[in-house]
């Protein structure tokens, strides 16, 4: 079976898994709330309206990512996407029949659909990898340390590449055009921008896979808007500034969610204060100065995972991977995310938001700037709980490509995306690499 075909096949799976879900619900709504069914059209409106609620959810949490996402992330996506898209459904119905209707019956409908998804999940995740095999690649490099550095990433990827060889931007030209010629899939890891336009321009009319590392200003040009000067067409890098209304809107969500936030988390707070206190008597809250909005410093706020003593060296540092310094309460916290909930707090008094770039703390961004300048762009808005960074990235990513993800946050800024976003972390506290620390012998994410 070729490629295309293969595809085809793929889009069928998944457009059958979608709608065989759908179905479950017809089924378990006519066998558990028999009473919301409608007459004539009113059924095909609530199948619509759940189909819809499905997509939405789908497209939140990616639960079609076969190819670009891990097989234990697409199933934890179908968790979340079912739960929120059956939730929603639940309220609606409610709200039609004027009265709480039982949770019982979603809830085995729910677990009904999740022993579904999860084989299927399973089975189309391996006819994808059988339909679409490792492209061979080649990696361009413009210094032999950074090619290394990500020989070693791409190959953790072996399902999606098989690196062939790296080359030097030195070679000749026609050299790496004859390189690329015998690849499928091209990476340029910091290639001359004389060089890599022409070799862009080659891969582009051959139609080969690029990637390319991100730089501050292709970063500020992907997000730009087309803008006419006469009949010339020029990039329009957008206003990191938000406008007013977005502004309002942003501040009204934060009031409202992290209010919400801290009167349901009141009793699991309370409990983790307990738990610190009682192991070594000192203080629950641990007090930092960090950095926000237009780089003013404020304090945090979050629950002391380490013991009080932790930098008694003066030595400012991030936690590290096998940090001796976390107590055995403070692992449990920091992987369940429990020591970021007074940050709440934060938001609420408006030093901070639900979503934002992560505050850093000072000393170790001043070490950031000095290597990369641009890393002050982040404080164009308020620092926050989650974000692209946090969501996208890990704890131990490197300063320069948190750069990049907070950038394209702050240049896409909107009520949508933030929303989207919160949604979103709620998977990720599921996923304990994104709390892997950096390595014992660093102080700071810098590689």
């Amino acid at each position: 079976m070729t490629q295309k075909y293969g595809n085809v096949f793929l889009s069928m799976a998944k457009g059958l898994l979608f709608l065989m879900i759908i179905a479950m619900f017809f089924i378990g709504q006519n066998v558990f709330y028999a009473e919301t069914i409608f007459y004539y059209w009113g059924n095909y409106i609530v199948l619509l309206i759940y189909s819809a609620n499905l997509y939405f959810t789908n497209r939140i949490y990616q639960g079609f990512g076969f190819g670009s996402t891990a097989l234990h992330e697409i199933i934890l996506s179908w968790i979340f996407c079912l739960a929120l898209a059956n939730g929603l459904q639940y309220l609606m119905l409610s709200l039609l029949s004027e009265t709480l209707l039982p949770i019982t019956g979603f809830l085995i409908l729910f677990t009904a659909q999740i022993i579904v998804v999860i084989p299927l999940t399973i089975l189309i995740n391996t006819l994808h990898y059988r339909l679409n095999p490792a492209q061979v690649a080649i990696i361009i490099y413009g210094t032999k340390e950074r090619a290394q550095e990500y020989l070693t990433l791409i190959n953790e990827h072996k399902k999606h590449y098989t690196v062939r060889k790296s080359v030097s931007q030195d070679e000749p030209i026609e050299t790496l055009k004859c390189h690329i010629e015998n690849s499928e899939s091209i990476f340029f890891l910091d290639v001359e921008e004389s060089i890599k336009e022409t070799l862009l321009e080659f891969c582009f009319l051959q139609d080969k896979r690029t990637y390319i590392l991100p730089t501050f200003t292709g970063v500020l040009i992907k997000t730009a808007v087309i803008s006419w000067i006469s009949n010339t067409p020029m990039f329009l890098p957008k206003s990191p500034k938000p406008d007013i209304g977005t502004r309002l809107v942003k501040r009204i969500m934060d009031i409202i969610i992290s209010s919400i936030a801290i009167i349901l988390s009141s009793p699991i707070m309370l409990i983790t204060w307990i738990a610190i206190r009682a192991y070594d008597k000192a203080p629950a809250i641990y007090k930092q100065t960090r950095v926000t909005l237009g780089g003013r410093h404020f304090t945090i706020y979050k629950f002391r995972s380490m013991r009080p003593n932790a930098e008694d060296d003066g030595v400012p540092r991030l936690t590290s991977k096998d940090d001796d310094r976390i107590t055995p309460i403070g692992r449990v916290i920091r992987k369940t995310r429990l020591d970021e909930l007074p940050q709440f707090f934060n938001v609420l008094m408006g030093s901070m938001s639900v979503v934002g770039p992560r505050p850093e703390r000072p000393e170790i961004a001043k070490q950031y700037e000095e290597i990369y300048p641009n890393f002050a762009f982040r404080t164009k808005v308020k620092a926050g709980i989650t974000g692209f960074a946090q969501i996208y990235g890990r704890y131990n990513t490197a300063p320069d490509y948190k750069l990049f993800l907070d950038i394209i946050y702050i240049e896409t800024l909107s009520i949508w995306q933030d929303a989207k976003l919160i949604l979103q972390t709620m998977k990720v506290i599921f996923m304990p690499s994104s709390t892997e620390g950096v390595s014992n012998d660093s102080t700071t994410a810098l590689k």
